[in-house]
């Protein structure tokens, strides 16, 4: 959903009107009155005068191409200069001219039509393909080429084919572009995206591709993250978080991917994996506009895994456990009764030697009927760690220029919350590009951009600390809660009647999830100018300076009254596994070229 609202300026104009004496008429010799001067009838100033006034009057149409579909963003500005707009995404505009001015349309791709305002009847502007102007120019480093010289390799994507409803840029490149593998490795919002331009060239240096937007190298990963496949502990470590770049979606424009050497050989060691050049949105000919976008869209797990319910895995345990007693007897030297079925634990350790792989939880089994009891609680432990999560991202833009300057400033803020209880993403963008044309030869452009970010993530890797792992391997005969609303914890390792029961040391996913903290703000601000200046025809000088300031907090805790494997919450051996930690980053990058072209 796009809404646009065009800011149209309001003339009010008073004429004070042609007062003429009758007596003055009646004796022949007359005299007007325009304005307050009294002037001599046969004077022709005053018909002059009436002729140099101009009524404003407003306008309004359409602008289509030749098919009839609607052209979002064509300039129509005055042939004198003095006022324009820009069509909204209907191709529709409102403008006041003055009466009989000749309006200029014009719009990337298409001829430039100049036609008399028409403030009777509603304008219905066609633009004819320009076949020569579609000849595309492609940057390459520090210049600029026709694609159809080019031989080196380029995939290009403009906004209108990028998934906007993805909550990072990597994100919404999946399955955009040919020849570039772009694989997401997690679900999770503030997760990044893996992108091989040419493979993996190295087993221990990054295989990212160097980013720059609007001129500015910003790196494949700025973003740092923990170092040991997701638990916290171990601090950062450059390429974990992925290729988040900090960019809001809805302020591109277009991306360019060199895949190629000679397209990328201008950045030298830094583009040995690619480049990918990203230009945001800029300023267009008109009146100021306000855009107002926003994104909704629900995120939900694509399948969930099939595991067996409460009923089928009494079943599976009891038969086990079972099987599992007489092996152990019959490895013994006893001969197998099935009798022997009815024993209960503190017979099967006496016989088995206390092997524990042989007990049976009491309230799933009736020792002496040997009847396998139904469980009180049916627990989907997928169902309680994943749900539906709505997103919505808003943008505000600012947009619009006249002669010698054009400017687009944005404000956007996002809310991603994961597929995962607990976890979340937001946020939020502020960008302000300026460009201005001090004289014909000298040009000169200033990009201005912050984004904040607030994350709370989930331990997605890792055995028993890892929260996807804990919801497959979760019995569902455990319940979420206790009696009293509490979260219930270490059931695994519960003892009952004094027996432990040899199961795998998992833990209640959803305690995982409220409890472990694990929390990243970061703050970025970039700042970058460039001045151009046309020495000759095909000969001009470029300098470009940037500055980038980074930090990031990251907070990681983990409590002790969570089981740490098979260690019961609050056991010496679970309050060494707890671990909190805390680390600050900051960076700080800056860049300075000269280029002459």
């Amino acid at each position: 959903m796009q809404l646009t609202k065009n800011m149209i300026g309001i003339s009010l104009v008073c004429l004070t009107g042609l007062v003429m004496p009758a007596a003055a008429i009646a004796g022949g010799h007359h005299k007007g009155v325009f304005s307050g001067l009294e002037m001599p009838a046969g004077d022709s100033t005053g018909e002059k005068m009436r002729n140099k006034t101009k009524v404003p009057v407003k306008v309004s149409g359409t602008v289509v191409d030749e098919t009839g579909k609607p052209i979002e963003g064509a300039s129509i500005v005055t042939k004198a200069g003095s006022n324009g707009a820009t069509t909204d995404f209907q191709g529709k505009f409102n403008l006041t001219v003055e009466e009989n001015a000749i309006l200029v349309f014009s719009s990337t791709g298409y001829t430039t039509q100049e036609i008399a305002a028409n403030a009777a009847n509603e304008m219905r502007v066609i633009l004819k393909t320009d076949v020569k102007s579609l000849d595309e120019v492609v940057a390459i480093g520090y210049t600029k080429q026709r694609k159809s010289d080019l031989t080196g390799a380029i995939s290009s994507v403009r906004a209108d084919e990028l998934n906007l409803s993805s909550p990072t840029l990597s994100q919404a490149l999946v399955g955009k572009v040919a020849g570039v593998q772009i694989a997401q490795v997690s679900g999770a919002p503030y997760a990044g995206t893996k992108i091989r331009v040419r493979g993996t060239g190295s087993i221990n240096a990054s295989s990212e591709p160097l980013y720059v937007i609007d001129g500015y190298a910003v790196g494949g990963n700025t973003s740092q993250g923990p170092s040991n496949g997701g638990t916290g502990t171990g601090g950062f470590n450059a390429n974990t978080n992925g290729n988040d770049l900090f960019i809001n979606p809805d302020d591109i424009e277009s991306i360019e991917i060199l895949k190629d050497a000679a397209s990328a050989a201008i950045y030298g060691s830094r583009a040995a994996a690619g480049v990918v050049l990203i230009t945001t949105k800029r300023g267009k000919l008109g009146k100021g506009k306000f855009e107002y976008n926003t994104q909704l869209s629900v995120n939900q797990l694509a399948k969930k895994v099939k595991l067996m319910n409460s009923k089928e895995f009494t079943e599976i345990f009891v038969d086990g456990r079972n099987g599992a007693y007489r092996d152990a007897l019959e490895a013994r030297g006893i001969v197998w009764n099935d009798a022997f079925y009815s024993d209960n634990n503190a017979t099967r350790s006496s016989k088995t030697g206390a092997n524990n792989g042989t007990f049976i939880i009491p309230y799933l089994y009736d020792f002496p009927t040997q009847t396998i009891k139904t469980p009180e609680f049916d627990t989907d432990w997928q169902d309680e760690v994943y749900r539906n999560a709505l997103s919505h991202r808003h943008t505000l833009t600012f947009s619009g220029g006249k002669e010698g300057i054009r400017y687009a400033i944005s404000g956007g803020y996002q809310d991603a919350p994961g597929i995962m209880r607990e976890t979340y993403m937001k946020r939020t963008n502020f960008r302000a590009n300026i460009d201005g044309e001090i004289s014909k030869k000298f040009r000169v452009s200033a990009n201005v951009s912050y984004t904040g970010t607030n994350a709370r993530e989930a331990q997605e890797g890792r055995f028993h600390q890892g929260v996807v792992m804990n919801t497959l391997l979760m019995m569902p005969i455990f319940p979420v809660y206790n009696a009293d609303g509490s979260l219930q914890i270490g059931q695994t390792s519960q003892r009952v009647d004094g027996f432990t029961f040899a199961i795998q040391p998992t833990e209640n996913p959803v305690a995982m999830l409220e409890r472990i903290k694990t929390t990243r703000v970061g703050n970025r601000a970039t700042f970058n100018g460039t001045a151009v200046y046309d020495i000759l025809p095909d000969l001009s000088a470029k300098i470009n300076l940037g500055t980038q300031q980074y930090n990031e907090k990251y907070e990681y805790y983990y409590p002790t009254n969570l089981a740490s494997g098979e260690n019961p919450p609050g056991s010496p051996a679970a309050i060494n596994a707890a671990r909190a930690v805390s680390q600050n980053l900051s960076l700080t990058d800056r860049m300075g070229e000269f280029t002459l072209n």
